[in-house]
Order: structure tokens, then C-alpha cells, then sequence
């Protein structure tokens, strides 16, 4: 089940249930295995888990985070974990920087599907299902809104979730029952391509050239993003997009639509590109199909 857009004048509404949205990867576990929403099993990444207690037969979705010094989700750490293939290193910063599965709804309980339950009863089955630890916590949940966002927008956190009461789970399903109320503008955008770099840039990039699928199921640019990473992330950044080139022109480069990034922007102007775009960090946890216009807030 995946989100629509909302408006911060839900934040008072007396029929939604509030969640801080959180800034990590989406994955269902079932039977102990926890698949991201490539419908890929990511359970191996993640050692630490293998210590949870959870009714058998039970299924679950929530969110992997990974906190920082502070307590907060810092994706940046999320990622250094999820881009580990070798057993050594995953055991290493499994220790270094453990990762906590934050749960919020409840799929199948003991067996007994129970999606065509309101979420206020599966919210009850989740707190049957689990038994809390440092990896396994249960999401915040609130009737106010306001008092949530209040303190979302002072850590600086991504933003709330506002869920529907009596609303039922509908899997794979953008249901307007659960509405995402960011506190920065963010989008999700397909890299296809970039342009080469100069001066100090020579051995890498200058920009990433950025697109979103429009209604006609075809990738429209929307702009070309030129910061927001180090120097290392640079590099790093250049190696990853090399494995898909497709063609390479005078000034810039032609990649297959396979990487996806989170760009955080300023607004989406009348000719269709973003203003002041800075790149916040990868998404290898959704689709390229998933990047539409339906981002766009208006």
C-alpha cells in the first residue's frame, strides 16, 4: 500500500490517525524474510534482525532505519549498509551502525489475514505481534496531527503520515487513505544522464540530467541537478551511473533509465523543470517507474 500526496490542513482533522514519516527503505517480513518494494529479499543485510521476536505466521510492514547520534533516521548511514554485499563488512556495520525495523500496519496475524480490517484493529494485532527490542519498534501513533508536525519540523524530519480511520490495508494499491505531508519539497527523478565535467569536475561530472515519466508512459527531462554531494560521493556517484551508459555525446552522457535519486527543490516552474534542485541521496529502494508527475505538489 503506498501514499498520495496531502495537505497540512489534514494535520487537525479528527479522522486520521498521524505517523511520523520516516527516512529509510519500505519492506514487508514475512516468515523472516524482508522484501523491499523491488520485491527483493534484503534480509542477508541485515544480521542484527535475526533477533526478533515475532508471532509465527505473521505479516508485516514497516520501515528499516538506521539512527544516528542524535536518535534520528539518517539515511546517509541507511545506505552504507544497504550497498554491502561481503559477509565481513555486513557483520562489521551490523555493530557500527545497527539498523532498526520500524513496523507500523499488520498484514496476516498468526496466520489470519487480517488486511480487510480497520487500521485502529490492525494496529492492536501489531502490538500482539511483536515484542520491542533495539531493532524492532513499534511506530508513533496520534490523533494530533498538529502536535506531531510541530515537532517534525523542529528535528527537521521528512514529515507525517495520515492515515484513515477505519480504513483497510490495500496492497500494492496508491490509496488516498494513507496521505504523505512532506515537510520539504522533495521528488523522486529517473538520472538520465549527465554532462561531463570541467575544472575540478574533469574526472567526473558537472550535473545529473533528471526526468520523470509523464502520463503517456514516457521520460521527460525536468532539469539537470549540480550539488549536494562531496567529493567522495562524486566519485562514487560517477562509477555507478558508468555501468549504464548507452551513449556518450560531446558534452554529456546518455545512461539506460535504471538509477533513481531523491532531489530536493525549491518549485516546479511553468516550463516543467525544477528550480534549485540539490541532490539528497539515492533511492535504489524504488522503481524508475515510480517517478511520475503525481510527485509534483502543487
Amino acid at each position: 500500500m503506498l501514499c498520495q500526496k496531502g495537505s497540512k490542513t489534514l494535520l487537525e482533522d479528527k479522522d486520521y490517525l498521524f505517523q511520523p514519516k520516516l527516512d529509510g527503505t519500505r519492506a514487508i517480513y514475512q516468515q523472516g524474510r524482508l522484501i523491499n518494494r523491488r520485491g527483493r529479499n534484503i534480509e542477508q543485510r541485515y544480521p542484527e534482525f535475526n533477533s526478533f521476536k515475532i508471532q509465527e505466521n505473521t505479516v508485516l510492514d514497516g520501515e528499516i532505519v538506521v539512527y544516528n547520534d542524535k536518535g534520528l533516521p539518517d539515511f546517509n548511514l541507511l545506505q552504507s549498509r544497504e550497498q554491502t554485499s561481503k559477509k565481513f563488512k555486513i557483520e562489521l556495520l551490523s555493530m557500527k551502525h545497527p539498523a532498526t525495523y520500524v513496523v507500523f500496519d499488520c498484514l496476516t496475524y498468526e496466520g489470519q489475514e487480517i488486511t480487510k480490517e480497520p487500521i485502529e484493529k490492525r494496529l492492536d494485532f501489531l502490538k500482539q505481534a511483536i515484542q520491542e527490542n533495539n531493532n524492532l519498534q513499534l511506530i508513533f501513533t496520534t490523533e494530533k496531527g498538529q502536535e506531531l508536525w510541530n515537532k517534525i519540523d523542529e528535528l527537521g524530519l521528512e514529515g507525517v503520515i495520515a492515515k484513515k480511520k477505519g480504513s483497510t490495508y490495500q496492497p500494492g494499491k496508491r490509496s488516498d487513505s494513507w496521505l504523505k505531508i512532506k515537510n520539504l519539497k522533495t521528488i523522486d527523478c529517473v538520472i538520465q544522464g549527465y554532462t561531463k565535467g570541467e575544472g575540478r569536475r574533469e574526472e567526473t561530472f558537472g550535473a545529473m540530467i533528471i526526468g520523470i515519466y509523464n502520463e503517456n508512459h514516457q521520460l521527460s527531462r525536468i532539469g539537470k541537478v549540480g550539488t549536494g554531494w562531496t567529493d567522495k560521493e562524486l566519485i562514487n556517484l560517477k562509477k555507478e551511473m558508468d555501468r549504464y551508459v548507452i551513449e556518450e555525446k560531446e558534452d554529456h552522457v546518455i545512461l539506460k533509465p535504471k538509477l533513481v535519486c531523491e532531489v530536493e527543490y525549491l518549485e516546479f516552474t511553468k516550463n516543467q523543470d525544477l528550480r534549485a534542485p540539490s541532490f539528497k541521496r539515492m533511492r535504489y529502494d524504488k522503481p524508475p517507474e515510480e517517478c511520475t508527475f503525481e510527485q509534483i505538489e502543487s
